[in-house]
């Protein structure tokens, strides 16, 4: 009987200790609902969101606004044509559509570019452009296909004119012809046209289509080039965007820890003996937290040290908007560590609450997973954590070559997360010291 009551002893403990119960089973539980979230959703269309599109049209022909038209119509994608400009609605060009996209308004672009409607008529390529943000290569990848799709679902003449005018080049222009009159009477037979009775055929001869072993008579006919507008320079580009999100959620983890000293020095009874010296209990906590919030600010420098030593990432493009952005997150990642072990009564609920908060703003933040593959609602939630506004700030000085007046917005919400969470903390902490 003593091996059961001995279990039954440790499931009682087990039972009174919240943290364990915390780190068992609603951590696990909460990080696997924010995941599935993440990656597969609740039911329902929990997709890509709607792609906001830039279009410049340079062609400026019926043809190309009858593709615009199209592509809009399409539920997938919102057209952007025109920007304000003096409070007047301006036609896009592009050089307000790349300033847009590194900027990080939007993720991509297409440029219709002049002779499109000629070349349509003529048989030649359909060229246009794609202008991203390389760091965005799924929205890349959809417009693609979405532009080849409906060109070629919706305008099938594209294909035929192309094949006509290879059958001409690589035949010769009789047999060409031939080919050519041979492949409509041959559509008007079977589709109905009035004209296709009583049609001769005549087909170009076998030697010919075979005098070139590489003939392709289809061909493309849709000739679409990829501008990257970013990370062009890089030599570790996909580091560039992901150091951030490294670096802040550890950085999360070692202040939360260091914040939990001051429950360690209350319990031990340092805080006491602090306080018979000439020093009082604001001073201690300011004391505090200063010194976590120097550790914080020297950890990123030697994270992002660390990064351009061995992974090539220029920390030199924009010094004092990197400086004033790991001053603000070191503040603002000590605040809300300190808010963390504030409201714990030891080291264990400590490392439980602090896994489960760190964890599921680190997932939904963009710090472990890229926010390009986020549903559009898991992307809202997102503007609500400080991962978020911290790697925006970053990215927008690594990767996008932003300056510090581009980064005012991230900079305004990381300082006032600081003073909330620093207010509070200070608060409950000053009450915690006065207990026995």
């Amino acid at each position: 009987m003593t091996i059961p009551k001995l279990i039954k002893k440790d499931f009682l403990l087990f039972s009174k200790s919240i943290s364990g119960i915390i780190m068992t089973f609603a951590v696990p539980m909460i990080i696997t609902l924010i995941f599935g979230a993440i990656f597969g959703g609740f039911g329902g269309d929990n997709g890509i969101s709607e792609l906001r599109l830039l279009v410049v049209d340079d062609d400026k022909t019926d043809f190309s606004k009858q593709l615009v038209t199209l592509l809009d119509s399409l539920d997938a994608i919102k057209i952007y044509s025109t920007y304000k400009n003096d409070e007047t609605n301006t036609v896009l060009n592009m050089e307000v559509m790349d300033s847009n996209i590194k900027k990080g308004s939007f993720k991509v672009g297409i440029r219709i570019l002049s002779g499109f409607e000629n070349n349509y008529n003529n048989g030649e390529k359909l060229k246009l452009e794609i202008h991203y943000d390389p760091k965005f290569i799924i929205e890349y990848n959809i417009v693609n296909g979405i532009i080849q799709k409906t060109i070629m679902k919706d305008f099938p003449q594209v294909m035929m004119n192309s094949m006509f005018k290879n059958a001409r080049e690589y035949l010769g222009s009789d047999q060409g012809t031939f080919f050519e009159n041979d492949m409509n009477k041959t559509i008007e037979k079977f589709f109905g046209t009035e004209d296709s009775e009583g049609a001769e055929s005549q087909t170009p001869s076998d030697s010919a289509i075979k005098q070139d072993d590489n003939f392709n008579m289809m061909g493309d006919p849709i000739d679409i080039k990829s501008v990257e507008l970013l990370g062009v320079e890089e030599e570790n580009p996909y580091f560039a965007q992901y150091v951030a999100g490294m670096a802040v959620m550890f950085l999360l983890f070692s202040v939360t820890n260091a914040g939990a000293s001051l429950l360690d020095e209350k319990n031990n009874g340092t805080i006491k003996r602090l306080l018979v010296a000439p020093v009082t209990r604001n001073q201690i906590l300011t004391a505090k937290m200063f010194y976590i919030m120097i550790m914080a600010i020297f950890q990123l420098l030697v994270l992002f040290t660390f990064g351009w030593l061995v992974f090539k990432l220029n920390i030199f493009k924009d010094i004092p908007a990197l400086l004033s952005m790991i001053i603000v997150t070191a503040f603002a990642c000590s605040a809300l560590g300190i808010f963390i072990a504030s409201i714990c009564k030891n080291q264990h609920q400590v490392s439980s609450i602090s896994t489960l908060i760190i964890l599921g703003m680190s997932a939904l933040g963009g710090s472990m997973v890229p926010l390009m593959i986020m549903p559009a609602y898991i992307k809202k939630i997102a503007r609500f954590t400080l991962n978020y506004w911290a790697m925006k700030g970053f990215t927008d000085i690594f990767w996008r070559n932003l300056h510090l007046k581009d980064i005012v917005p991230s900079l305004i919400v990381l300082s006032l997360i600081t003073i909330v969470f620093t207010t509070i903390a200070l608060s409950i902490f000053n009450k915690k010291l006065m207990e026995k």
